[in-house]
């Protein structure tokens, strides 16, 4: 055996099993364990990383140790030589004795000094997204652009520029961001047969995942199977594959997208519509656009201009219902210079046709960029978060013809409260406002919106539903936008953090958050699972304090059971389920997220969290990429807006991380907390949420909440090897009790590509983009054993 590095030795030990362990080289491990009562004995010892067994070997070769060799024959050594990737993101390796749970020697905390360097200069990494999209980062320097060069089978096609920014997956504590680049190659390639990308940097070297395999097919493999079979078993192998490896083209490519993939005007109804246009764009365009409508059965009406685009006076609102429009069974506000799709009305009426008592329904639409191309506006179902802090919907909009007049009788003149006065009355049931997806329209170039429109919008129609809430003027890029914080009454909240070994992680965490939850009249309950580290050890016997408590959880690691049991150990009506590797940047964070619970139809809260690169990590859950889930704007950078304003804006999603996630006790104990069972470690968060929205409850992500997160720093990446099968169990068991969710989630768009970056590429072919609304279906009943 090798001449050790450096080796701790175990306290003496009255037992007759003795041992020793020690890190030799960069990936070597060894040791010995002896029983000096009986010198003949053999022990089966496992390498255990982070908890998790990796190896293991019977002790049976020779030792050094002068002491161990003076026993019997002196054969009972091991050594390990993990591999690499299992070391990459390890915290705490240790020896053990196989079944016996006896630790052999002390842990070895695996130190930055045994690592990969965080610096990755020369680093880079590219990836097919499915179909014909690429992305990748490259870092020789990151505060320049770069060019990489693009060839398929040998042919040069383009040259990228990587202007974005990413977090370096080599280095995720890295403080800097590596400059980022995707692209898509042409639909040429899109022909069922397997093509080799090559991607050089600007050293001329390749990238090492090169040459990478892709195949695509043009509009998706299940329309390819159309055209050569009638056989439905082939049809739903078609589908299946175009949900994993779901294609997309870009944004840039809108226009043609529009014409490739038009919405299909629904069967004629009789109903008449009024169309009200507002502001000071041009009435002619929308008239021009009333014209080609397929459905032919309208009256229409400009309200003078007022000062704010989306004003109006009620007076002449009302005088228009109660005359010319008073035999319109419903009415559509616009604003004026809308260039209105030829399906947008009757789209419109065959919501109301098909489902009367709709409350309310409202549209997509484009916005003009300033060389008048089209890009899309793709909105998700209701969301009321989003209704209240940015107007989400009021842009498009129809409703009935009595909400219409009471709301302009109640001195409604805006857009936005005439929108938001639908559920001025709690009794209106919010899911069954209806969202039609696909654009009906164009909206004119505006000057600015000034917020104080939606402001005084947004307090009437909290105000309306006694709802005490401070409304302020708030940062839109795009949109105008507010920001609502409701009063709490009174907070009651356990934050509750498990851990184990990575002491220093912890103590930032704990250093970080302890004034919010003292101003929170809070608590923290620290989960320690079987931590080993004898400084780790030392600083929670010391953390005990009248905020900070410890409750010992020993096991394999298992997220989803040390939760539950601190919810099980708590008596507050509030949970806040924290990772170890959560800093907090302010003390404003738990009072935001409080501030969203207060709303009782809420039952889950998140907050946006970023690298300590910057790089937005989570900003929300978007169900659907690759059949699966994935976080919202990893490709941003926190001072980014995101798409329409989303990081600018409280807004719903199906579901947050449980790395920073604030919910009610009461909630947690109806759903049955996190399952413990089929997501011990993945996906137990978003089953969770999932199960909360089945229920009716919503669950609101917040950017007003900002908070740093060293993702995954204390327990090591899911892309281990070691780990791959359990996350490949979980990932099925998601598949099978949420299906039909992934399939369409309510709050991301059929526009939208379902690759793995969301909000950043056109669906190729679109999902279905029929009227929906923002409920969601209960979990499969899934029968023990599958």
């Amino acid at each position: 055996m090798t001449t050790p590095l450096a080796k701790q030795r175990s306290e003496p030990d009255p037992t007759p099993v003795k041992g020793w362990f020690a890190r030799t080289d960069e990936r070597l491990f060894s040791g010995y364990v002896l029983d000096r009562s009986d010198p003949s004995r053999r022990f089966v010892v496992e390498l255990v990383i982070d908890g998790i067994a990796v190896s293991s070997m019977r002790a049976d070769i020779p030792v050094d140790d002068p002491v161990a060799r003076e026993v019997g024959d002196g054969c009972f050594g091991f050594v390990f030589a993990p591999a690499t990737t299992l070391l990459a993101d390890a915290g705490m390796v240790e020896a053990r004795i196989a079944n016996l749970d006896i630790r052999i020697g002390d842990p070895i905390a695996v130190r930055a000094s045994h690592r990969s360097s965080a610096n990755v200069t020369g680093a880079g990494t590219v990836r097919w997204l499915g179909g014909l999209r690429f992305s990748g980062w490259i870092a020789p320097n990151a505060e320049d652009a770069f060019e990489v060069f693009v060839e398929v089978d040998g042919e040069p096609i383009t040259t990228v520029t990587a202007t974005g920014w990413a977090q370096s997956s080599a280095a995720p504590n890295d403080r800097r961001p590596v400059r980022a680049f995707q692209f898509h190659v042409p639909e040429r390639f899109a022909d069922g047969a397997v093509h080799r990308l090559v991607v050089t940097g600007p050293d001329g070297v390749d990238f090492p995942e090169c040459p990478l395999a892709f195949v695509a097919f043009p509009d998706g493999l299940a329309r390819t199977m159309d055209g050569l079979t009638a056989l439905d078993s082939e049809r739903l192998r078609g589908e299946m594959f175009d949900r994993l490896v779901p294609a997309s083209l870009p944004m840039s490519a809108y226009p043609e997208w529009l014409e490739r993939f038009p919405l299909e005007p629904p069967a004629p109804v009789a109903i008449q519509l009024a169309v009200v246009m507002v502001g000071p764009g041009s009435v002619e365009d929308t008239l021009a656009g009333l014209g080609d409508q397929t459905h032919p059965n309208w009256i229409a009406a400009a309200l003078p201009a007022e000062d704010e685009a989306v004003a109006f006076e009620a007076a002449a609102l009302r005088d228009f219902l109660s005359a010319d429009a008073r035999e319109a069974s419903h009415v559509v506000f616009v604003l004026a210079g809308t260039e209105l799709a030829p399906t947008a009305l009757a789209r419109i009426a065959a919501v109301f046709c098909g489902a009367p008592a709709t409350p309310a329904v409202y549209c997509d639409f484009d916005l003009a960029s300033r060389d008048g191309s089209p890009w899309p506006l793709a909105l998700s179902a209701f969301d009321y978060e989003r209704m209240l802090e940015q107007g989400g919907g009021a842009y498009l909009f129809a409703v009935d013809h009595g909400r219409a007049a009471r709301a302009a009788a109640a001195g409604a003149d805006t857009l936005f409260r005439l929108f938001n006065s639908v559920l001025d009355d709690p009794a209106t049931p919010a899911d069954e406002i209806v969202h039609l997806p696909g654009t009906a329209g164009t909206l004119p170039m505006l000057p600015p919106v000034s917020p104080r429109a939606l402001v005084a919008a947004t307090d009437a129609h909290l105000r309306a539903r006694g709802i005490r809430a401070e409304v302020t003027a708030s940062a839109g890029r795009l949109f105008p936008s507010v920001h609502v914080v409701r009063k709490v009454e009174a907070s009651d909240v356990t934050v509750v953090i498990p851990t184990r070994d990575r002491h220093d992680l912890l103590r930032r965490c704990i250093e970080s958050i302890e004034d919010a939850v003292a101003g929170a009249n809070g608590r923290i309950l620290v989960v320690d699972n079987d931590s080993s580290d004898p400084e780790a050890v030392r600083y929670l016997s010391n953390l005990s304090s009248r905020r900070v408590s410890v409750l010992h959880a020993p096991g394999p690691f298992n997220y989803a059971r040390l939760n539950n049991l601190a919810v099980a150990a708590s008596t507050s009506t509030q949970i806040c389920l924290l990772n170890n590797d959560i800093e907090a940047r302010d003390q404003d964070w738990l009072p935001e997220m409080l501030s969203r619970l207060a709303d009782p139809g809420v039952g889950a809260v998140g907050a946006l969290l970023v690298w300590p690169s910057g790089v937005v990590q989570h900003g929300g859950v978007v169900l659907g990429p690759g059949f699966r889930a994935a976080h919202a704007f990893t490709d941003r950078t926190e001072e980014d807006s995101g798409y329409a304003d989303l990081l600018q804006v409280a807004h719903e999603c199906s579901a947050v991380t449980a790395a920073c996630l604030l919910t009610r006790r009461a909630d947690w104990i109806a759903v049955g907390g996190l399952d413990e069972v089929f997501f011990p470690v993945n996906f137990n968060d978003v089953d969770y949420c999932l199960k909360l929205r089945a229920r009716g409850r919503r669950v609101v992500l917040t950017p007003h909440a900002r908070l740093l997160h060293r993702e995954s720093a204390s327990r090591g990446r899911d892309d281990r090897p070691d780990r791959a099968a359990r996350y490949e169990r979980e990932l099925r068991m998601l598949r099978s009790r949420w299906g039909e969710v992934l399939a369409a989630d309510p709050f991301y768009n059929p526009v939208l590509s379902l690759d793995p970056v969301p909000y950043s590429a056109l669906a190729w072919p679109p999902r279905e983009r029929h009227g929906r609304s923002a409920t969601t279906p209960g979990p499969a009943d899934v029968p023990d054993g599958f």
